[in-house]
C-alpha cells in the first residue's frame, strides 16, 4: 500500500499555563485517479503527546474523506542527497590501477638499483717485461655517462609516476568513502528522529472532479509557557488612554513557530474535569446512596460471544484439510489433466481420488459455510500451486482444479492482535508528564483468534510502534529510541523550570478558579531557544478619568492616580506595566488583576503644579462647674490648595482625627467642617482605619481652595492624655 506523503506547516498555537497545543495544516488534493487510503504527516517534534493527536478534514465542497484512524511513529527526513554508490567494476579498476602504478614504481627503483650497481673497470694490469696496456679512456666515460643519464630518466619517469599514484589513491579513497557513505545513508542518527502521523482516509461516494481537501492535525507539546505585561500610554488633551497587551513567551517545543496565530490561556489542558451530577428527587422510602463510578469490570461471559466464531473456525479448518488432501492428489500430476476424458481415467491416473471426488459435494459445502467467517478463511495460509484445467477437461476436473487453485493459492497474512503488547484492563492507567489518564489512543481490542486477548483492550509497545516505519523505510537503528524521545521530552520540559522576568507572575496563581483565552491580533514568530521573547497581543483604547489624591497630615505631595476601565471582555492579569503619558516615559509599575470591563487604578506620581499647604491651631480651655469640670482642647485645620494647572482638577484630600478607645472618659465633637467631607474607612485598601475623613473638591484651573475643620477634644480635669501629640 503507497502512502501519500504530505507537507503540512504550523498554522496556530494555543499556549497554556504549561504546554501548547499546535495546529498543523496539510493540503490534499484529490482527483478520481488518486484516492489515498493513507497519507503522512512527517516532521513532528520527538516532544508532542501522541494520545492528543487529533485529526480533522476540511473541505471547501464535494465528498469529503473521512480521517479514520491515526497511528504515530518516527520516522527520518529523507536527505537532500542520496549518494550513489561506484559500481564494483570502478571499484576495482581504481584497485588495479593502484596496484599497476605501485608495481611500476617498484620496477623502477630497481632498475635503478642495477643502474647504480654498474662499475667503470679499472685499467688492466700490463703482463711483466711489457709495456702497459693503453686505458679504454672513451668507453670508461661511455659507460659511467650512460649509467648517469638513465637512473636521471628514472628518477623523471618515477616522480611521474608517484604523481599519478597519488590521484589514483586519491580517485580510490573517494570511490570508497561514497561506497561507505552510501552503505550508512540509511543509518538513523539520534538528531535526525521525528516523529511522523499515518492517518488513514475512507471515502464516501463517488469523486468525479478535482477537488482540494485540508487535513487540521493538532496535538500537544510540553516546553511552552507565558507571562503577560502592559503598555500603558496615556494622552492628556483627549483624557484616553491605550493599553497595549504583551506577553514574554518561552517555548522549547523543538520546532520553530513561524507566522503562527497565536492564542495564550491560562487553564491547564491535561486537567481532569468532570461535569457536576445532578440527583434527582423523589418522594418515598429513602434508599441507600450508590456511588457510581466511571470504570465498570469487564462483563461476565463474554467468552460465550465467540463460540459461533470457534465454531466456524473447527469448520474451516476441517474443510481445509479435505481441501489439502484433494490438493496433494492434484499437485504431482496436474499436468497429466490435459490427457484425461473421462472418469475412469481420472480415478486411474490419481490412486484413491475417486475416494475423495465423493466428498466433494460435501467439501464445497463446507468451504462455502467456513467463508462466512471471511477472516478465518483467509488467515489460513495454504503455498500450494496448481495449474489451470485445460478448457476441454472434463466440468469435474474443471471445478476440482478451481476449487484448489482459489482456496491453496491464497497464502493470507493473519488476522491477529496488534503488535506484542501487554493486556491491560480497562481501569489501567498510564503515568506521563502531565498527568493521569486513560490511555484509549493507545490500546487495541484484540483479535477473535487470540484467546488470551479477545474482547480486552491491550496496549501496544511504544517501541514496536516507532519502529515500525523505520523498518518500512529500511532505516537501520542503532540506539535506544526510548531514552531519545524521552530526552526530548526532559529537554522540552526544561524551560518550566525558568525563572520568571522581573516582576513576572505565573498565571494560574493570578487566574483562580476561572480560564480565559486572550488572542493575538496577527501572527507571531516565536524560535524554540528557551529564551523569553516578548511580542504584541492586542491594544485597546479606553477614556481616562483623572484624579490627584493628597494626606497633607503625612505630606503634602499631590499624586496623580488615572483610573480608567478595563476594555477586554477578559480579566487583565497582574503583571508589570510601563505607563507613558503625553509620549514621555513615566513610571514602571506592577498592575493588579482587573476583571472584565472592570475599573482599575494607576498612579502618576507627584503632580508638581498643585501645591498644598496645611496649618493646625491648637486651644486649651476649661469649662463647667467646680465639682464637674472639663478641659477642652480646641483643634482647628486649614489647608489651601493652589492649582497652576491650565484645567481643573478634581482633588480627593484625605484627614483624620483623633478616636477616643473604647471605655475611655474623653469625647471628640466635631464643630464645623467647610465644605462638608464624607467619612473614609479605606476599606478598598483591605487595611481599614478610624476616624478617617475626606474631601473631595474641583478646584478650576488658576485658582485655590480652602479647606478647614474645627473639632474639641473634651475630658475631665482629673484626667490626663499620656503619649501622643496633643496638638493633633
Amino acid at each position: 500500500m503507497t502512502i501519500a506523503q504530505l507537507t503540512s506547516r504550523i498554522d496556530a498555537v494555543k499556549i497554556y499555563a504549561a504546554g501548547a497545543t499546535i495546529a498543523r495544516i496539510a493540503e490534499l488534493r484529490l482527483t478520481p485517479d488518486s484516492l489515498p487510503e493513507q497519507v503522512e504527516i512527517a516532521s513532528l517534534p520527538l516532544a508532542l503527546d501522541d494520545t492528543s493527536v487529533r485529526v480533522r478534514v476540511e473541505f471547501d465542497g464535494g465528498n469529503v474523506p473521512i480521517a479514520s484512524d491515526i497511528r504515530i511513529g518516527l520516522a527520518v527526513p529523507p536527505p537532500s542527497e542520496t549518494p550513489n554508490p561506484p559500481a564494483d567494476e570502478e571499484l576495482r579498476a581504481a584497485k588495479a590501477e593502484v596496484q599497476r602504478l605501485e608495481d611500476i614504481i617498484a620496477l623502477i627503483d630497481n632498475e635503478m638499483a642495477v643502474l647504480s650497481g654498474l662499475e667503470v673497470p679499472d685499467r688492466p694490469e700490463g703482463e711483466p717485461g711489457k709495456a702497459p696496456p693503453p686505458s679504454p679512456m672513451s668507453a670508461r666515460l661511455a659507460l659511467a655517462n650512460f649509467s648517469d643519464e638513465q637512473i636521471r630518466a628514472r628518477m623523471q619517469e618515477k616522480r611521474e609516476t608517484l604523481e599519478m599514484l597519488r590521484h589514483a589513491k586519491e580517485h580510490l579513497v573517494d570511490l570508497q568513502q561514497k561506497q561507505t557513505l552510501a552503505s550508512t545513508a540509511r543509518n538513523a542518527r539520534p538528531n535526525e528522529l521525528r516523529k511522523t502521523a499515518i492517518v488513514s482516509l475512507s471515502y464516501e461516494g463517488e469523486f468525479n472532479t478535482e477537488q482540494q481537501t485540508r487535513l487540521v492535525i493538532e496535538y500537544f507539546v510540553p516546553g511552552a509557557r507565558w507571562n503577560q505585561t502592559y503598555v500603558c500610554r496615556l494622552n492628556s488633551v483627549d483624557s484616553t488612554a491605550n493599553i497595549a497587551i504583551r506577553a514574554l513567551i518561552c517555548q522549547r517545543t523543538g520546532e520553530d513557530w513561524s507566522g503562527v496565530r497565536l492564542e495564550l490561556s491560562t487553564a491547564l489542558p491535561m486537567a481532569w474535569c468532570a461535569l457536576p451530577e445532578l440527583p434527582s428527587l423523589r418522594l418515598g422510602k429513602a434508599q441507600p446512596v450508590v456511588k457510581k463510578t466511571g470504570w465498570r469490570r469487564h462483563p461476565i461471559g463474554a467468552e460465550i460471544l465467540f463460540e459461533d466464531y470457534d465454531r466456524q473456525k473447527k469448520i474451516a479448518l476441517a474443510a481445509v484439510d479435505k481441501h489439502q488432501r484433494i490438493a496433494n492428489l492434484f499437485a504431482p500430476s496436474v499436468s497429466r489433466l490435459q490427457k484425461i476424458t473421462s472418469i475412469q481415467e481420472f480415478e486411474k491416473a490419481f490412486a484413491g481420488a475417486g475416494a475423495a471426488m465423493d466428498e466433494f459435494a460435501d467439501l464445497e459445502a463446507m468451504l462455502a459455510e467456513s467463508e462466512k467467517t471471511e477472516e478465518i478463511s483467509e488467515a489460513i495460509p495454504m503455498p500450494m500451486v496448481v495449474s489451470e484445467a485445460p478448457a476441454d477437461a472434463p466440468e469435474f476436473i474443471r471445478r476440482a482444479t478451481l476449487a484448489i487453485r482459489t482456496r491453496a493459492t491464497t497464502p493470507r497474512a493473519l488476522v491477529g492482535s496488534f503488535q506484542q503488547g501487554h493486556a491491560l484492563s480497562n481501569t489501567t492507567k498510564i503515568t506521563d508528564y502531565s498527568s493521569n489518564y486513560i490511555a484509549y489512543g493507545l490500546m487495541r481490542l484484540g483479535a477473535a483468534n487470540d484467546k488470551t486477548k479477545r474482547g480486552k483492550l491491550s496496549l501496544e509497545q511504544r517501541n514496536e510502534v516507532y519502529l515500525e516505519i523505520l523498518q518500512r523505510q529500511k532505516v537501520v537503528v542503532n540506539f535506544d529510541i526510548t531514552k531519545v524521545v524521552q530526552t526530548a521530552v526532559n529537554t522540552a520540559e526544561s524551560c518550566l523550570d525558568l525563572n520568571l522576568p522581573p516582576g513576572g507572575i505565573n498565571v494560574r496563581e493570578v487566574a483562580a478558579s476561572f480560564d480565559y483565552a486572550y488572542s493575538a491580533n496577527g501572527r507571531i514568530d516565536i524560535p524554540s531557544d528557551g529564551q523569553f521573547h516578548s511580542v504584541a497581543l492586542t491594544n485597546k483604547t479606553t477614556n481616562v478619568d483623572l484624579r490627584y489624591i493628597v494626606v497633607p497630615r503625612e505630606n503634602t505631595n499631590v499624586f496623580r492616580i488615572a483610573e480608567l476601565r478595563n476594555p477586554l471582555p477578559a480579566p487583565l492579569l497582574s503583571g508589570p506595566g510601563d505607563v507613558y503619558v503625553d509620549g514621555e516615559y513615566i513610571l514602571s509599575s506592577n498592575i493588579a488583576t482587573v476583571p472584565p470591563k472592570g475599573k482599575m487604578e494607576i498612579g502618576l506620581g507627584v503632580e508638581q503644579a498643585i501645591k498644598v499647604a496645611r496649618n493646625t491651631f491648637y486651644q486649651e480651655t476649661r469649662s463647667g462647674t467646680v465639682l464637674v469640670a472639663f478641659n477642652e482642647m480646641q483643634h482647628k485645620i486649614e489647608i489651601e490648595i493652589t492649582n497652576r494647572l491650565s484645567k481643573e482638577a478634581r482633588i480627593e484630600v484625605r484627614e483624620r482625627i483623633p478616636v477616643p478607645q473604647e471605655g475611655a472618659k474623653v469625647d471628640v465633637q466635631i464643630d464645623r467642617v467647610s465644605p462638608a467631607w464624607e467619612k473614609y474607612e479605606q476599606e478598598k485598601r483591605g487595611t481599614p482605619i478610624r476616624g478617617g475623613y475626606r474631601w473631595r473638591v474641583k478646584v478650576p484651573g488658576g485658582r485655590k481652595a480652602n479647606l478647614s475643620a474645627d473639632y474639641t477634644i473634651k475630658t475631665y480635669v482629673d484626667s490626663e492624655i499620656i503619649g501622643g501629640n496633643r496638638r493633633e
